[in-house]
């Protein structure tokens, strides 16, 4: 009985080892390190793919706009503490506890979707010219060389659209996509799509990729992008082609005032205000009734919240 009861209790062993093991190997595969690690590697191996580039996590199923009133969007990422439009600055801006994140997306010469805002590489990065003409892979050869505290991250790329959505998933973060230039529109849908994050999203551009995007989607959530030297009724106009119950303008803030937000409000549309970077400011235009503050940084505050991340 002895040696029956060693021989069992030797298999049970093994078996709790193995079981050990695998769940060790799970827990190191699905740490958010990895998952953005494996997202580089599928935009760096397969550009156009977009099957596999979604992160595996638990992303909140909370309404898109709740009862919080205070929605602080990071404009092109944490950008008063990382380069404009950057993986550090999209980190910085989760960790830094952003209800969102904004950036602005292009499509290269072969389809792959980046983050960049200028039309052209000359700011931004040791490029020159339209980036739309550069493929993926030859974007991928200049490197990010302005923006504040660039002097911290040598060598630093364009990111791709699957990265950024990465980010926002990891970090529970709203993710504002601004359209500068695509052709592609199922596709970039698609890699919403593939994120997770289409209950969580926001599409803004202009009137023209308002439509394109509720041509093919009647649910995400979509804001005409409004600049100042327009009249707020010119966007007000246009964006009554699209329904009003997930639908508004981003409007830039000299354009808002108290009874341009109702008046916006009472056709059942949100409305943003963008760029606010100070707490007075801020707490002016929520005041007003603004739904989305967009911000270079958290108003009122010049740190991270998560100091030792």
């Amino acid at each position: 009985m002895a040696a029956e009861w060693g021989d069992i209790m030797r298999k049970f062993l093994a078996v709790l080892m193995i079981v050990l093991f695998a769940a060790g190997a799970a827990d190191t595969l699905l740490s958010p390190k990895n998952i953005i690690d494996e997202s580089i590697l599928i935009s760096a191996t397969m550009p156009p793919s977009l099957s596999t580039g979604a992160p595996k996590l638990n992303i909140s199923s909370d309404p898109l706009f709740g009862t919080e009133t205070d929605r602080f969007v990071a404009h092109r990422g944490f950008s008063e503490h990382a380069p404009e439009n950057t993986q550090p600055a999209f980190e910085l801006a989760g960790k830094a506890g952003f209800w969102g994140i904004e950036t602005d997306i292009i499509e290269t010469a072969d389809g792959v979707f980046m983050c960049m805002h200028d039309d052209t590489l000359d700011r931004t990065t040791t490029g020159t010219g339209d980036p739309l003409t550069y493929t993926y892979n030859q974007l991928l050869g200049f490197d990010v060389d302005y923006g504040n505290d660039i002097e911290n991250y040598p060598g630093l790329k364009i990111p791709t659209m699957i990265e950024y959505l990465n980010t926002c998933a990891i970090y529970d973060c709203v993710p504002v996509i601004e359209i500068k230039s695509i052709n592609n529109y199922d596709n970039f849908l698609q890699t919403v799509y593939e994120s997770g994050l289409k209950d969580r999203a926001i599409i803004a551009g202009s009137i023209e990729s308002i439509q394109e995007i509720r041509a093919r989607d009647t649910e995400i959530f979509v804001m005409v992008v409004g600049y100042s030297f327009e009249d707020y009724t010119y966007y007000l106009d246009r964006i009554r082609s699209i329904p009003a119950h997930n639908a508004g303008l981003l409007l830039n803030h000299p354009m808002v005032d108290p009874e341009i937000a109702q008046i916006i409000h009472s056709e059942g549309y949100l409305v943003g205000a963008w760029t606010l970077d100070t707490a007075e400011d801020a707490r002016k235009f929520i005041d007003y009734g603004v739904d989305i503050v967009v911000t270079n940084q958290i108003p009122g505050l010049n740190h991270m919240i998560n100091d030792n991340e």
